[in-house]
């Protein structure tokens, strides 16, 4: 398994746990964990059942927003991909020297979303080859030189391997030239049965590249370009400046510009692109989702993307959040009273509630239709009506607008009709074309009956008419409808720090084990690693590893006195708590007197190591050097003061 522990990009590091195989223990299978939730008055396998329906609600969700995504991409990728294929072809005549093609991708939101789309695109085009450079592969010249050969000269496996003793250095730039000349145009090799012409382009992408250093990459940029006639690469560069091309002038000097020649190019983003994901995902017409978002769903998305993080992965990663919620919480707690009747007949509870859902989303297609009619008229009098308009039509865009509009209903509306009253007589004749197709999906009671009404008036009425506010439609709309439920943030930011110190102190409350504290010692059901992380609580800054140890040592030493205890035969009433946790405790421990006391200790100094090497890989302790007149190897530092146990 290999772990990224020395990369300074991840916060974080996640090392899955991976079972001993000699492990006679039961293993507790998912359903026999998940039949503990809600066990009153749940059906069979209601978990399971809660759960297979979240997961078709948000695979539903997610297909959705990731096609959304793609549509919004596309006309940039496009261009980028047309941009690749040409950059060797369309010169301008007359320049002294061959320019090196470089490309700037401006993503403000930092998300890799945008770049996976554009690989899977390239990587689908014929002629091009891309390698991929992150800031730790270019940490010299070297390093730098020699991974950007390698990703395209060792694609394949089975490629012939060069001899070191006749061979290019692997970070000379002649490796590359010579393997393309070979393996580019030869029609006989599997991986490149084709041939161009021009001859296949090569594309180096460069991820986060404002983390890069800038004295390595003018290097690398200087030697590219010394092969561009015959080798034809092109820079990609990831960058999350506004303005690439006053970053690229303040970062490179002068001699370096002159080498490249640059073409730049913005991703979408901005809360154009979280209203338009909102809008088409659960409000078009012609689409139905399972799970319609509430006014608080809706005002911590706008807020957190706006204000903290315009990523689509946080985006996507909230929405996903709060399917889970929703289907891990009691939605029929107010209106179970009312259905206890109906519930005595499966097949008339079966009925009211479809009539239910017809009836809920009936009227959704109607605030559907009510939001769609709205984002019309915002839209034609984008940018062609007067200041004062725009101000006013403010209140009713984006999310904010929408999030209005479902926790007020009709009085969501109110002075819309004053804002309108100051178009232009061309500017309304233009928005009553605009709205008119929409009348012909309207249900009878909701066309205007005196046409002659003004536009603003009508328009205000029809969406009085159409705005409903879900939770007034039926008793069951929490089935469907997020509603007014708070988003749980502490699941999207989790506090790591806390978690984890919380976990090793009290590891019970996060195993679901029902155990009563014990009366005679506060560590005798603690795992190893909690017992040692008692000891190190109570440590002061640098902590004695023999001293660590004896304390250790002291409570296994507890642990297995009272398992004898416990299983021996006893007369009266004790409180040992069963042979079952008596063999969970005292595992290493033979009950006939079979293991040596040699075999223990030895045991105990294993499972103190195991303990030590978790706590190192949280971080918690810090290595001292061994010799030199300082502290000696029988030292560690604590890296985390100040805990209070």
């Amino acid at each position: 398994m290999s772990v990224p522990l020395e990369d300074i990009q991840q916060t974080v590091i996640y090392i899955p746990y991976q079972e001993d195989e000699d492990s006679e223990e039961e293993t507790v299978q998912p359903s026999q964990t998940l039949t503990l939730i809600h066990q009153e008055d749940d059906l069979d396998n209601g978990p399971l059942l809660r759960f297979d329906a979240y997961r078709a609600a948000w695979t539903q969700c997610l297909d959705r927003v990731k096609s959304i995504i793609a549509e919004l991409y596309s006309p940039v990728v496009t261009d980028i991909v047309l941009h690749l294929s040409t950059a060797h072809t369309d010169i301008l005549p007359g320049l002294p020297f061959p320019e090196l093609p470089v490309i700037t991708i401006t993503d403000v939101s930092g998300s890799s979303v945008f770049l996976d789309h554009l690989t899977t695109r390239i990587d689908a085009e014929a002629g091009t080859m891309v390698t991929h450079l992150y800031p730790h592969d270019c940490v010299n010249l070297a390093l730098g030189m020699k991974t950007l050969i390698s990703g395209f000269v060792d694609r394949r496996d089975d490629a012939p391997k060069r001899k070191p003793a006749t061979s290019l250095a692997p970070y000379d730039i002649n490796v590359l030239q010579a393997w393309y000349d070979t393996f580019a145009g030869n029609s006989d090799l599997s991986d490149f049965s084709f041939l161009f012409e021009p001859r296949p382009n090569l594309v180096v992408l460069l991820h986060d590249f404002e983390q890069f250093d800038t004295n390595v990459i003018q290097d690398m940029l200087y030697i590219c370009s010394l092969q561009v006639s015959t080798l034809p690469l092109t820079f990609l560069l990831s960058l999350a400046a506004p303005s690439p091309a006053s970053y690229l002038q303040a970062s490179f000097s002068r001699s370096t510009l002159t080498l490249i020649r640059p073409y730049h190019f913005a991703v979408p983003s901005g809360p154009e692109v979280l209203n338009t994901i909102i809008i088409k995902t659960f409000f078009d017409q012609e689409y139905h989702v399972h799970l319609l978002p509430g006014p608080t769903l809706l005002e911590y998305l706008e807020d957190y993307y706006l204000t903290h993080n315009t990523s689509l992965d946080s985006l996507i990663t909230i929405l996903q959040i709060a399917h889970l919620k929703h289907f891990t919480t009691d939605v029929f707690t107010d209106a179970s009273s009312q259905w206890l009747a109906r519930a005595r007949s499966p097949d008339i509870l079966l009925q009211a509630v479809d009539a239910e859902r017809e009836k809920f989303w009936h009227s959704v297609s109607m605030t559907k239709l009510g939001i769609t009619i709205m984002n019309v008229m915002l839209t034609s009098l984008g940018g062609t009506s007067s200041a004062a308009v725009q101000k006013g039509l403010d209140r009713w865009r984006g999310a904010a607008g929408m999030r209005r509009v479902l926790d007020k209903g009709r009085e969501g509306v109110d002075g819309l009709a004053d804002v309108l009253k100051k178009l232009s007589p061309a500017e309304c004749d233009m928005l009553s074309e605009k709205i008119e197709p929409y009348y012909e999906n309207l249900p009878e009671e909701f066309r205007p009956t005196n046409p002659n009404i003004h536009l603003s008036h009508r328009l205000e009425h029809l969406l009085r008419d159409l705005l409903e506010p879900p939770e007034k439609l039926t008793s069951l709309w929490t089935v469907w409808y997020t509603g007014f439920t708070p988003f749980p943030a502490e699941m999207l930011n989790p506090a790591l720090r806390t978690s984890i110190i919380s976990g090793l102190s009290f590891p019970q409350s996060f195993t679901g084990q029902d155990l009563p504290p014990s009366e005679e010692d506060e560590n005798i059901d603690l795992p190893d690693t909690s017992i040692l992380f008692k000891g190190y609580l109570k440590a002061g800054k640098m902590i004695n590893v023999y001293d660590w140890f004896d304390h250790f040592r002291t409570v296994l030493e507890g642990q297995r006195a009272r398992v004898i205890r416990t299983s021996s035969p006893t007369k009266g009433k004790g409180k040992g708590k069963g042979k079952g946790k008596a063999k969970k405790v005292g595992d290493d421990v033979d009950m006939d007197g079979g293991d040596s006391e040699e075999k223990w200790k030895l045991s105990v100094q294993a499972r103190f190591i195991r303990a030590l090497h978790e706590l190192d890989y949280l971080g918690f302790v810090k290595h001292t050097s061994r010799g030199g007149g300082g502290r000696k190897g029988e030292f560690v530092l604590k890296t985390v003061l100040g805990i209070v146990e």
